[in-house]
């Protein structure tokens, strides 16, 4: 047995399992395929945050308080996320679309663990710069509620857009975020016609079903946290929901190249980690 001391917690894998047991039970989200020590950082940081003691007094919290799940998810699934983050990426993306895909007539993203929406309407722009003349319609989907809500809203504290704006002139040099946001007060307000073709849904990709088809999968920096054989079986329902020659883009944190079925998926770009399926 493992103990992890996290925020002046201490978790066993006992505990652990006792928690993850009784959120399934109650509210019906399943932990089980989340790496172990990764999950227990972000437990042990949710009890900080939350002025939480034991996992025991935890545990009850998550019984007796049905509402409090949505609060502590939202801990639970902080993202890794920025605006242009990886810039080479949403460079190859324009490029493919002004290019390759120019003459589709359409094109469906799923933005899957959207998280607070930067990925999304950095894509919005991307499509916008392309001059990408189909039709385009996207989905953007989190386990958290509050992430979901914060994407909807687009803003953003007016801190971010020094780092937003640096990897905005990277990808190019020619535009400015003020061609698409303003400043209110001390945030940064996205232009909502960025999103008018995205619709935001709650998702959990381990318990629910995919049951739509995509030429454009994105899933950056959400597998870190999951275990190896999760890995694989996400990888293989996105290969199954992406049309022929789609794209799934992972994070540049994601370690699964050598999960990657070479039979399903080959490396279209490796800077900008893009696969495309076979």
């Amino acid at each position: 047995m493992e103990d992890i001391s996290v925020e002046s917690a201490v978790i066993s894998d006992e505990e652990l399992k006792s928690l993850t047991d009784a959120i399934n039970q109650r509210h019906g989200i399943d932990f089980s395929c989340y790496e172990t020590k990764s999950l227990k950082r972000r437990v042990g940081k949710a009890m900080s945050v939350f002025n939480i003691n034991s996992m025991h007094e935890l545990w009850v919290k998550i019984l007796r308080e049905r509402d409090f799940i949505y609060p502590f998810m939202d801990e639970i699934s902080v993202g890794l996320t920025s605006m242009f983050r990886d810039p080479v990426l949403w460079k190859k993306l324009k490029e493919v679309l002004t290019n390759e895909w120019a003459k589709r007539r359409d094109l469906i993203i799923w933005h899957s663990g959207c998280s607070s929406g930067e990925e999304v309407y950095t894509m919005g722009i991307v499509i916008k710069e392309s001059k990408f003349s189909g039709r385009v319609s996207a989905t953007a989907t989190d386990i958290s509620m509050q992430s979901i809500e914060k994407a909807k809203k687009g803003e953003y504290h007016s801190l971010k857009i020094d780092e937003y704006e640096k990897n905005l002139r990277i990808y190019n040099p020619e535009s400015r975020l003020s061609n698409y946001s303003k400043e209110v007060d001390k945030s940064l307000l996205m232009n909502k016609d960025l999103i008018n073709h995205v619709a935001f849904e709650y998702h959990n990709l381990i318990t629910d079903p995919f049951i739509k088809k995509y030429d454009i999968i994105f899933c950056r920096n959400v597998m870190i946290y999951f275990d190896n054989g999760a890995k694989r079986k996400l990888m293989d329902k996105f290969h199954d929901s992406l049309n022929q020659g789609g794209f799934l883009i992972i994070g540049f944190y994601d370690a699964i190249m050598q999960l990657v079925d070479i039979t399903k998926f080959k490396i279209y770009d490796a800077e900008s980690k893009i696969f495309q399926k076979m």
